[in-house]
């Protein structure tokens, strides 16, 4: 009997995670929370302030959508279009925006803590005072984003392309950056205190005044860099390229 009784329990827990998955059918004229609505069309639609926690909008169409201070904790937005869309201030926290094209969306001041953005296209995105602690950023596309002053401490941006990225006064405490390319990025006072920047290319970039207390930078590249008044102290495996960096400044070169 008890044997049975063990058996039925597992048999529920392993059908927990496909009921939580069989969402209802969302009504795309009043969408809510914990409802269906991946087929709609919310392209330009106005949702600023909604109460959408939990709903999926995987590969739906939201170009264009005001989605300011919605409350989209757990929202499923992978696969989806959301170019130019608009989350200022929105709740995220735990969201899936993995795959999704958030060509130039903005997430100023949105709470992106825990969220999914694994392979999203997020060129030209705002993600100004984001607070995104352990967010997974991996592989994402993020060329000429616009990161200032956000809090991805505890995340990952491992192997993303972050061109010309700026990042001017970020956190990024313990977070990995592994394999990332942040060649031309601007981050100066950005915290990289404890990250990982194992085989990071920060090319050119400009780091005056950044923190990398206690970062593992085994084989990262810091050529043509700006460290001006850069903090390297318990820094680990530091490579040639810091220590060229350093002494550029004071470098005379031979005129031609």
């Amino acid at each position: 009997m008890k044997g049975l009784c063990a058996l039925l329990v597992l048999v529920s827990a392993a059908a927990l995670p496909a009921l939580a998955a069989d969402l209802p059918k969302g009504d795309c004229a009043r969408p809510a929370a914990a409802t269906d609505v991946s087929a709609c069309d919310f392209s330009r639609a106005k949702l600023a302030g909604r109460d959408l926690r939990g709903a999926r909008f995987a590969g739906a169409k939201l170009e264009n959508a005001d989605l300011r201070k919605a409350r989209l904790e757990g929202a499923d937005f992978s696969r989806s279009n959301a170019k130019w869309a608009n989350f200022t201030g929105a709740q995220l926290a735990k969201a899936d925006f993995r795959d999704a094209d958030l060509f130039h969306a903005t997430f100023d001041d949105a709470d992106l803590s825990d969220a999914r953005l694994g392979g999203a296209n997020l060129f030209g995105a705002n993600l100004i005072n984001t607070r995104a602690p352990r967010a997974d950023f991996g592989g994402a596309y993020l060329k000429d984003i616009l990161m200032e002053g956000i809090d991805i401490s505890g995340g990952s941006i491992k192997g993303c392309y972050t061109f010309r990225g700026v990042l001017l006064s970020a956190k990024l405490v313990g977070t990995d950056l592994s394999g990332a390319d942040l060649t031309g990025a601007a981050a100066e006072s950005a915290d990289f205190s404890k990250a990982r920047l194992v085989g990071t290319k920060l090319l050119g970039a400009t780091l005056r005044h950044a923190v990398f207390t206690d970062a593992d930078m085994a084989q990262a590249d810091l050529a043509n860099a700006d460290v001006w008044n850069a903090n390297f102290s318990g820094a680990r495996n530091l490579p040639q390229s810091v220590q060229d960096a350093l002494i550029e400044p004071f470098v005379v070169r031979e005129r031609r």
